[in-house]
């Protein structure tokens, strides 16, 4: 009987093709009674269809029948069952696939949802939440002055380098707050900034009403710049009044008086004479700046276009400067830096409008990084800014002349006197600025401008505007109190104005950011169940496919096993 199954079973897989012919040869003569070395030569075809022989052979042949027809029947029953669980796990993959992919879709759903709700909340509105914070910006800001003492005077008039050294920081706090305030029906609103500074003797090297600072002259040197082109008379004798007043190219005084002013005794005979020229007795780089406006603006609540949030229409009823040679220049854009719009882009410039500089400017994307727990962009002043080689800046030259790359000069704003503004310690700036001052030590870290902003939002969580004032000094002839001065460059102060959100800010904006992420994350938790679950299913159809085979390779004789993948 054994013997009967066994070359049934090599039979069988021989029609199946899991078996060569030859494989087979040697079993399948074994059926009837017959013996190997007699009938090793016999074909398949006679043991299907015998010739008649004793009953033994019969009912053997009969037997062999059915095992065949039993054989053939498991076959074809396991390749079915093998289909049908292929098809199964196929169609689970396939639902997978679709689950997956809904998720996807649903995932820009609900991003839009949760940026739809920020747009709509941008807005400057009486009382709204956005409002309160534009007109009295909670994030505390700090105001850091770093004067150049220079050390070397006598040796500067006989014609040699200048050496500074940077004293400081004197800091203040500095408040800030809008007034009159007025809402109009075409998404518009006016408002004055307010602003006074308080000195934090805590976080200072020092007190300015004592410490002293020598450095240029400013008045005085403003006062050359606009004898430079006067006769030889009218030099002369501007050189004896300024030798009658005790004036030269150098002082020394407190820094408390070059922040907030002194009396200066050229100014005081200048506005006793010619009060339309000089308006005041007084100079200070921030004289009449504490507890003051700095004009009047118009801005864009954000009702319309969420892009043009706070965004500078108007200042003191002009839409554009006046002051440089190109339209550019001229250009009053983006914010006053205290906020920005929502839903910040790494590739987009943000556009911040200085009235102490005269311009606008603009900052650039840098990288991502971590401030207070908070996810931030940060944002940096590029080089371009002060690269007068730069297309941008084609017409931002006084009479068409340019300094050094890394300077910008600012007279024409500054009532003629010879002001150029930089990054300190003329960081990004011409080499030959830094070579010609002993003292310089620019690097990124202490002298870049940044600005670190919450990219859903738009708030500025940190940021930092560094802002170094110059002097252009060179001699003039006749004027004996400038001597053998080189033509140079002089740094006198650079100022660190700085910001960064406190614990109780940061710990409201987390709460925030978290509620509107929650949104977002939904559609990723459905996608990570969805998987879990697919896989899941996958793995239980697989093993259920093992498993009902493995039941129909049980019911199959014990030879054919063997041959059953």
């Amino acid at each position: 009987m054994v013997r009967y199954l066994e070359s049934l079973s090599c039979f069988c897989d021989w029609l199946q093709g899991d078996l060569p012919q030859s494989a087979c040869h040697g079993p399948l003569v074994r059926l009837g009674t017959l013996r190997q070395e007699t009938h090793s030569d016999i074909p398949v075809a006679n043991f299907i269809t015998p010739a008649p022989q004793s009953n033994i052979v019969r009912r053997d042949i009969s037997l062999g029948s059915f095992s065949i027809v039993f054989l053939l029947f498991s076959r074809v029953a396991t390749v079915m069952v093998r289909l049908r669980n292929k098809a199964a796990l196929i169609g689970g993959f396939a639902l997978c696939c679709f689950i997956i992919f809904l998720i996807l879709i649903v995932k820009d759903v609900f991003k839009n949802l949760v940026e739809d709700q920020i747009k709509k909340h941008t807005k400057l509105k009486l009382n709204g939440e956005a409002f309160k914070n534009w007109k009295e910006p909670p994030v505390p800001a700090y105001l850091q002055f770093y004067f150049f003492h220079v050390e070397n005077q006598l040796q500067i008039l006989q014609g040699e380098r200048a050496i500074v050294k940077q004293l400081g920081p004197y800091t203040y706090k500095k408040l800030r707050y809008r007034g009159k305030v007025s809402f109009y029906n075409n998404a518009t609103v006016s408002a004055t900034t307010h602003r006074s500074f308080i000195f934090e003797p805590t976080m200072s090297a020092g007190d300015p009403r004592n410490d002293l600072v020598t450095t240029i002259n400013i008045p005085f040197v403003t006062l050359l710049q606009m004898l430079k082109h006067s006769g030889m008379a009218k030099k002369v004798i501007a050189s004896t009044l300024f030798s009658l007043k005790r004036n030269t190219l150098f002082q020394t005084r407190s820094v408390n008086d070059w922040l907030w002013g002194y009396e200066d005794p050229v100014l005081k005979v200048g506005h006793q004479l010619l009060p339309s020229i000089f308006p005041s007795s007084q100079f200070g780089f921030f004289y009449q700046m504490n507890g003051t406006e700095n004009g009047e603006y118009l801005f864009n609540t954000g009702q319309n276009d969420y892009m043009k949030f706070t965004e500078i229409i108007t200042w003191n009823g002009q839409k554009s400067l006046n002051w440089w040679a190109s339209n550019f220049c001229n250009m009053i854009n983006g914010t006053d830096g205290a906020s920005f719009h929502p839903l910040i882009k790494k590739n987009e410039k943000l556009y911040v409008f200085a009235p102490d500089i005269c311009r606008s400017f603009y900052l650039t994307f840098e990288k991502e990084l971590e401030v207070q727990g908070i996810n931030a962009y940060r944002f940096v002043l590029p080089k371009e800014t002060f690269a007068n080689d730069h297309p941008s800046n084609a017409g931002c030259c006084p009479d068409g002349i340019c300094p050094l790359s890394g300077v910008l000069n600012i007279s024409v704003c500054r009532q003629g006197a010879p002001v150029l503004i930089s990054s300190p310690h003329f960081y990004n700036g011409d080499p030959k600025l830094v070579s010609d001052i002993g003292g310089m030590n620019p690097n990124m870290e202490a002298h870049q401008t940044f600005l670190d902003i919450e990219p859903m939002t738009g708030i500025p969580v940190r940021a930092a505007k560094r802002m170094q004032i110059n002097l252009h000094v060179e001699s003039v002839k006749y004027i004996l109190q400038t001597g053998q001065i080189r033509t140079m460059i002089l740094p006198v102060l650079f100022l660190n104005e700085n910001a960064i959100i406190n614990d109780k800010l940061a710990a409201k904006l987390k709460a925030a950011l978290s509620k509107m992420n929650m949104a977002t994350y939904i559609p990723y938790i459905f996608l990570s169940v969805g998987i879990l679950l697919c896989l899941t299913s996958l793995i239980m159809a697989f093993v259920a496919w093992r498993r009902t085979e493995n039941q129909f390779i049980d019911r199959l004789p014990i030879k054919s096993k063997q041959h059953i993948p």
